[in-house]
């Protein structure tokens, strides 16, 4: 954020908490929106890790979708249902860049 409009804030009489909530978040806001919903949809992918680590045991207590889909597709041969969680995965990430975008939108711009 430039500093001239934080300067320009406080001459016009703003605190800090006005100049946050005034100048700096709708500033910077396309930025948080990307990283919300990289941040959102990224956790919903989360596989590598807890594969690795614990391949869902004990007892499928670190089950995830993504290491749910992998079991059913190639462990279980269970191909519709491995389909299915897949494209259960792809709508939910959908919705969520869905909702995080209405959530960030402009009121200028209804």
């Amino acid at each position: 954020v430039p500093t001239e409009y934080r300067e320009a804030a406080m001459i016009d009489g703003a605190n800090e908490g006005q100049i946050n909530r005034y100048i700096i978040i709708p500033y910077i806001k396309p930025i948080l929106k990307v990283c919300t919903i990289f941040a959102v949809t990224g956790s919903l992918k989360s596989f590598d890790l807890i594969y690795v680590l614990t391949n869902g045991a004990p007892l499928h207590s670190t089950e995830v979708p993504s290491t749910l889909m992998i079991s059913m597709l190639f462990l279980r041969n269970r191909y519709g249902m491995g389909s299915t969680i897949a494209l259960l995965l792809i709508v939910l990430c959908f919705a969520f860049a869905l909702i995080i975008e209405a959530m960030f939108k402009n009121k200028e711009e209804c």
